[in-house]
């Protein structure tokens, strides 16, 4: 083992291998999450991005083991490393009382919506005393209030809103509320499902530069899904992105942004205006997501590919570095960058010029 080896290995907190998630109907099974692989290190926040019912928020209820049936966890591994501590535990295999004590103590959610999270006819200091309480029995109650106190200090809400209740509270100190809740415990992993969702611009800027200084405060690492890709660029350190159940890309939010290799990515990052520069003319994807329970055979994005060409309607692409030896950590799965297909991959230049000649032509058709 090299020393570059050692050393991802050592700061390695979460890693997912395989995973495979279904929902069982009597119309068909959904599969939501279909052998998705990725690494959490610590201090990382990684960006999950991709288009409403790609399976992002599946995929973090399978990590926290929050899903209920009809959904099932068909198979895979989730290791957690715990901190001061060379074993990891697979998360699936643990009984409930080892669930619970990993559960907020290591590993936290933020859920999608705020104000369906909170209990509204109790104010936000029991909600958060609640949670120590459950799991910090030693606490009294006057350790539980002056950690609830700090904790929402810590997130920027006065002290005087401990007696507050959630529909006394505007949307962004809601957030800030439920972020509160979920770092009451200090842990090492924080899921947060699109925390920003339904919040205006100005509240989702403040979020974010919220979430930045508590990551660099406090040292978690952060698990961030979204829909909207230009959110992710500004956040994270790494971006996945997912499409039909699956990982299509890979690579850290800078070289998604300046080189995206996989035509969704391209076409998600061209769905939203620049916010600085030149205008540029958004092309988006057309199409629609495919139904999960009769995924496309070969590449699940190929219907609505400008770029398609005879393997991505038979052959599945794997998940792959797009250029032979680059060790950089990116991965793409697109034919593109398969030697077997294409002996030249596309440069970005060429895939910006392919792309728009192509969606420019079906639209003037």
């Amino acid at each position: 083992m090299t020393d570059k080896q050692a050393d991802t290995q050592a700061n390695t907190l979460l890693e997912v291998k395989h995973l495979n998630v279904d929902y069982l109907a009597s119309n068909g099974t959904v599969h939501a999450v279909t052998d998705v692989n990725f690494v959490l290190r610590r201090g990382e926040i990684l960006g999950l991005a991709g288009e409403s019912g790609s399976g992002k928020s599946t995929l973090a209820y399978a990590i926290t083991r929050l899903l209920r049936p009809p959904a099932m966890i068909t198979s895979g591994e989730i290791l957690y490393y715990p901190r001061g501590d060379d074993d990891s535990c697979d998360i699936l295999q643990l009984n409930s009382r080892q669930l619970r004590s990993i559960r907020w103590n290591d590993l936290a959610i933020v859920f999608q919506s705020a104000m369906n999270a909170l209990n509204p006819v109790m104010n936000v200091g029991a909600q958060i005393m609640d949670v120590l309480r459950a799991h910090r029995p030693e606490m009294g109650p006057d350790s539980r209030k002056k950690r609830a106190i700090e904790l929402l200090q810590l997130v920027g809400i006065a002290p005087d809103r401990l007696r507050s209740y959630p529909h006394e509270l505007s949307g962004g100190m809601r957030q800030r509320a439920i972020i509160a809740i979920a770092l009451a415990l200090s842990p090492e992993i924080l899921i947060m499902d699109e925390p920003t969702t339904a919040l205006d611009v100005v509240v989702q800027r403040e979020i974010l530069t919220e979430i930045i200084r508590l990551r660099e405060q406090l040292g978690f690492a952060v698990i961030f899904i979204t829909h909207d890709l230009s959110l992710l660029l500004e956040l994270a350190d790494n971006v996945a992105i997912m499409y039909a159940g699956r990982l299509v890309e890979q690579a850290s939010s800078r070289d998604l942004h300046q080189h995206p290799r996989h035509p969704y990515s391209y076409g998600l990052l061209n769905s939203f205006p620049a916010l600085h520069g030149p205008l540029r003319r958004m092309s988006g994807i057309h199409g629609s997501p495919p139904d999960l329970r009769a995924v496309p055979p070969g590449c699940a994005f190929h219907p609505r590919c400008p770029l398609v060409f005879s393997p991505c309607r038979t052959d599945l692409p794997l998940l792959r570095p797009p250029v032979q030896g680059e060790d950089n950590g990116r991965l793409v799965a697109c034919h593109l960058y398969d030697p077997r297909y294409n002996a030249e991959p596309p440069s970005t230049t060429d895939l910006a010029r392919k792309y728009e000649a192509l969606v420019e032509g079906s639209v003037t058709q």
